[in-house]
């Protein structure tokens, strides 16, 4: 049975069941739910232990009432809600989309007929007995602060590409390195900083530390990126007297596709939930972020998070090359002189750029010609690849229109950036997203939709509202044929990029670092590569738990699909 109802907002929602089960009350609660935020893709109505009503967050539906959205399918593909295989299909390529289901779990009696299926102390069934929330440090001496810090930084993530990550890491370091309170940085994990990092070296308080040496003790440990199974936090602890790390997404924590099968999927969530409260302090690149995390993780302590947006102030100098590297040249000659559309980012589905396709295709069909350029590295997993192949290889209009080129130099990527009429980013899964400010600090503005950290950050209002071509289209179009909307779309990303420097990010990170060194030090569980054992509880917690029997049947529908 099958009911078409509309948001508040006019988001349309398919709903499965008997939709006698939502009262007006619940209606009301239900739509709300969904429009408050356009990642949210279905929601499923379960029953639940009395007085328990929470939202849980999965990536497939499994409920007694569930309403999928269908303002999403230019994105997902069509609803099928009266085929089953049809509609896991839909959740499951949903969720690669970084798009989310969520479970409202209730014990009201509009659906006392069903079983419990989940709580929260399910889910979290592995953490309730880990001491590693300062929940469980019985005395709470704040020692006086500190006239100095040291701080010792892992740099492991800094790899040959520099990426949002790397921006983050450097930018931050140089920051840190100006603040007086601080007195030596020592990064570890590497021992020869790359090419766009090697200036940090220079710096009289930074010393890149030999791998095998054993530097003094710091006050402070920071992981300027999310920690997985390979950092050991009880050896970080031989480093320094307290650890704070960085999330600068949630995206791998939320999209089943990057860890091979489901099982090392909720194996990764267990490890990142343990994570977070194994650590003194965590910083999150937005508010988004940082909310979610507190969402995901119920006993973490608000007081050790701080949502610390990066600084923007170092794209103000970025300067285009009069002419593109030889990474681009070929591109450009294909170009022609001809105007473009960029879209940049690697092709990974949460990125959406087979729907980039799609919206530049109506703004053709609009009256505005112009070239698609397809920038970024062509990943293993999660690829969009094929699907963007396929939309090029069948619609006419769109053939010997569409350049596609890999991972740019720096001064490629600021021609690109700087020559595009409008750049397209469609993206469904951020921790912040740059890319509209590095266009806009160039002078060319941005499609985006509205959602998280983008809406956060930049501070607009007005953009696509979800992840439709029509929306999106309109947006573009009118940037494309109107002069004062790109200069007042650019003039807006210029003032969100004012408001961001690294020198607050650093003196905000260096403020809670003091902070976190005068809080008491959270018991730590192992994790690293000695805590197999630990891993391997957690699962064992999630597999018999409520929520991973609850979702069975999609597995199996989705396992007899596949070839």
């Amino acid at each position: 049975m099958t009911e078409t109802i509309k948001s508040r907002r006019g988001r349309l929602l398919t709903v499965i069941g008997d939709p006698a089960l939502l009262t007006m009350d619940r209606l009301s609660e239900f739509t709300e739910r969904i429009d408050s935020d356009p990642r949210i893709a279905s929601l499923s109505l379960v029953a639940g232990p009395a007085g328990a009503d929470q939202w849980l967050r999965s990536a497939a539906p499994a409920g007694v009432l569930i309403a999928v959205s269908a303002d999403l399918e230019d994105l997902v593909g069509p609803l099928d809600p009266d085929d089953p295989l049809a509609l896991a299909d839909w959740a499951r390529a949903a969720s690669e989309r970084g798009l989310w289901h969520d479970w409202w779990v209730t014990g009201s009696t509009d659906v006392a007929r069903a079983e419990p299926l989940a709580a929260v102390s399910d889910v979290d069934a592995s953490e309730t007995d880990d001491p590693s929330s300062s929940h469980h440090v019985a005395l709470r001496r704040y020692r006086p602060k500190a006239g100095h810090l040291t701080v010792t930084i892992d740099v492991t993530w800094l790899g040959p590409y520099e990426t949002g990550a790397q921006v983050l890491t450097t930018a931050a370091i140089a920051g840190l390195s100006l603040q007086d309170v601080v007195t030596e940085i020592r990064l570890v994990g590497l021992s020869e900083l790359p090419g766009y990092a090697a200036h940090l070296a220079e710096h009289p308080k930074v010393r890149v530390v030999p791998p095998g040496e054993q530097p003094p003790r710091s006050d402070v440990v920071w992981y300027p990126n999310q920690i997985d199974g390979r950092s050991n936090i009880a050896d970080a602890r031989r480093l320094g007297a307290r650890i704070v790390a960085t999330y600068l997404d949630l995206i791998a924590y939320d999209i089943p596709r990057y860890h091979g099968s489901p099982e090392a999927w909720h194996a990764y969530r267990a490890l990142q939930r343990r994570i977070a409260l194994s650590v003194d302090g965590i910083t999150a690149i937005s508010a988004d972020v940082a909310a979610r995390l507190l969402d995901e993780v119920p006993r973490l302590e608000p007081e050790r998070v701080l949502a610390l947006p990066l600084g923007l102030d170092h794209i103000t100098s970025a300067q285009a090359p009069d002419e593109p590297g030889e990474d681009l040249a070929d591109t450009v000659k294909a170009l022609g002189g001809k105007r473009f559309v960029a879209v940049l980012g690697n092709d990974f589905q949460h990125k959406n750029r087979d729907f980039a396709i799609r919206v530049w295709q109506r703004a053709l069909q609009a009256g505005q010609p112009c070239e698609l350029v397809l920038a970024g590295l062509h990943v293993k997993s999660s690829s969009s690849k094929r699907d963007e192949d396929d939309l090029v290889t069948r619609h006419l209009d769109l053939r010997g229109r569409v350049h596609t080129v890999g991972h740019l130099s720096s001064a490629s990527r600021a021609w690109l950036l700087a020559n595009a009429e409008v750049v397209l980013y469609p993206t469904s899964a951020e921790g912040f997203g740059l890319v509209p400010y590095e266009a806009a600090a160039l002078g060319t503005p941005t499609v985006f939709t509205d959602f998280g950290p983008l809406r956060e950050i930049s501070g607009l209002r007005g953009l696509p509202s979800t992840w439709s071509a029509d929306q999106h289209a309109a947006d573009l179009v009118a940037l494309l044929s109107d002069p004062q909307a790109r200069e007042a779309r650019v003039a807006a990303l210029r003032e969100a990029i004012a408001r961001h420097s690294w020198a607050g990010f650093a003196e905000r990170l260096v403020g809670f670092f003091e902070l976190v060194t005068r809080m008491p030090e959270v018991a730590t569980s192992a994790v690293g590569a000695d805590s197999a054992a630990a891993d391997a509880a957690a699962l064992s917690a999630v597999l018999s738990s409520r929520t991973w029997r609850a979702t069975a049947p999609l597995r199996k529908l989705s396992r007899r699909r596949k070839p």
